[in-house]
């Protein structure tokens, strides 16, 4: 019997991947365990010297209500937040050479900046690590809440649905948010299930909740973690 999988990000974030795994011959089972809702902001980003950009999500939302200046300098952390930007024209000035908080961190600082100010649009959910050692640099970081991260009201009726007549034998997570929400939500054991996550900020959610990680990408994309999967099995 082929192996069922869940995918658990917002639907239109699941579908292209649930179309690949199951051309690969996986049962998929689609249940978002997050949901974004735009919160009101307003900011002028022509007062600051940087913009900071951790995902997809910040850059839609902070674009949908905010322009950009030809001044400010922009940074991303992911491939799909560079390309979420390009797709609006934009360029971004820096990426780190991987996907993680760490790594941006570092090299960022490498450029040997004085004094900058910097926005940092986040979700309601995000950690606090890149304003906080910024800001111990004498930079002066300004975070704004562009979205929050909820559980869909339907989320555990669907998660019942989908695992009545197969439980499932891979979980994949793209968020520590989605993970929490699938905690609250599942009933049956977890430790039963082969759990895949997109990267290092996923998996020590997972493993902070006291479970292994059986899948990690490579990349820190969900190509590269479906890629795995359908190469593992």
């Amino acid at each position: 019997m082929a192996k069922h999988v869940l995918l658990t990000r917002e639907k239109a974030k699941n579908q292209p991947w649930a179309d690949i795994l199951r051309e690969a011959g996986f049962q998929v089972s689609e249940v978002p365990m997050i949901e974004t809702v735009a919160k009101e902001m307003s900011c002028e980003a022509d007062d600051y010297d940087w913009i900071i950009f951790t995902s997809a999500n910040t850059v839609d939302y902070f674009l949908r209500t905010n322009e950009l200046s030809s001044n400010i300098h922009i940074a991303t952390i992911g491939a799909k937040t560079t390309e979420a930007l390009q797709k609006r024209n934009f360029t971004a000035h820096f990426q780190p050479s991987a996907y993680t908080t760490d790594v941006f961190i570092e090299e960022w600082l490498d450029l040997k900046l004085q004094n900058q100010k910097i926005l940092l649009p986040k979700s309601d959910k995000s950690r606090k690590e890149i304003a906080q050692q910024l800001n111990k640099k004498g930079h002066e970081v300004t975070e704004i809440i562009s979205y929050e991260t909820k559980l869909p009201n339907e989320a555990k009726q669907m998660l019942s649905c989908a695992t009545k007549e197969h439980p499932i034998d891979i979980a994949i997570f793209a968020s520590p948010s989605a993970w929490h929400h699938f905690l609250a939500c599942y009933t049956r054991t977890i430790s039963e299930i082969e759990i895949a996550s997109i990267g290092p900020v996923t998996t020590q959610a997972i493993h902070d909740s006291g479970y292994d990680v059986f899948y990690e990408a490579e990349v820190y994309t969900m190509q590269s973690l479906c890629e795995q999967l359908i190469r593992r099995n």
